[in-house]
């Protein structure tokens, strides 16, 4: 052996402890597809409540004017 092999060591990685990492990134991945599925439902939630506040909020103008309209053509009709 060299004096620089000395002086760091050796290294020896075994089979089985390539395989436990292995297991523990297919466990983490598992995981993370897991998280992502939860996201996406959430996210298709979040999406689903946004489209129905801005229906409510632009439908509130027209409601309202629809109500003036009506109001007014019955304060005319009221005083011909």
């Amino acid at each position: 052996m060299s004096e620089a092999q000395n002086e760091i060591g050796v290294v020896t990685i075994t089979a089985k402890e390539i395989y436990e990492v292995v297991v523990g990134v297919r466990d983490d991945v598992r995981s993370l597809a897991q998280d992502q599925k939860t996201v996406a439902g959430t996210l298709a939630d979040h999406e689903s409540r946004l489209r129905g506040v801005e229906r409510w909020k632009y439908g509130v103008p027209v409601a309202t004017l629809s109500g003036v309209v009506a109001t007014v053509a019955a304060v005319a009709s009221y005083i011909k």
